[in-house]
C-alpha cells in the first residue's frame, strides 16, 4: 500500500522522456504544476500523439511518442492543482487506460490506473473509461 501511495506522488525524469522513450525511472515530487500552461502543452502534445498514432500505428517511434505522452499527461492531470478531484481523477484514468492498450504493462500508468479503479470500486462507483 505504501508502494501504492508513493508512486501516485511521483514525476517522471531522466534522459528517456527527452529522446521519446517510455520512461523507467521516477522521482519524488510534491504537487503538479500550478502553471496552466504546463496541463494545457502536455493535452496539446498527448492530442497530437493520439493523430499521429491514429495515422501510423505500426511505427515505433510514434508509438513511443504516444505513450510517453499518455504518461506525462495522465499523471500531470492526476496530480494537478488547477483540477478538481471529480475532472482530474477521470481524466487521468481515461488517458492511462489508453495508454495500456497500446502498453499494457506501462510501469507507471498501470499501476497508477489501478489504484484509481481500486479506489473507484472501493467508493461503490462505477469506474469511468
Amino acid at each position: 500500500m505504501k508502494a501504492t501511495i508513493l508512486l501516485l506522488g511521483l514525476l517522471f525524469v531522466g534522459p528517456a522522456f527527452g529522446q521519446g522513450k517510455v520512461p523507467t525511472k521516477a522521482e519524488p515530487m510534491g504537487k503538479g504544476s500550478p502553471d496552466p500552461k504546463t496541463l494545457k502543452n502536455l493535452q496539446a502534445d498527448w492530442e497530437s500523439a493520439q493523430a499521429s498514432f491514429a495515422k501510423h500505428p505500426k511505427d515505433p517511434k510514434v508509438r513511443d511518442r504516444y505513450v510517453v505522452a499518455g504518461v506525462k499527461f495522465g499523471h500531470e492531470s492526476m496530480v494537478s492543482p488547477l483540477l478538481g478531484a471529480r475532472v482530474k481523477y477521470r481524466q487521468a484514468l481515461h488517458v492511462y487506460l489508453q495508454v495500456l492498450k497500446v502498453d499494457p504493462k506501462n510501469p507507471i500508468a498501470k499501476p497508477e490506473a489501478d489504484e484509481m479503479i481500486r479506489i473507484y470500486k472501493s467508493m461503490g462507483r462505477p469506474v469511468p473509461h
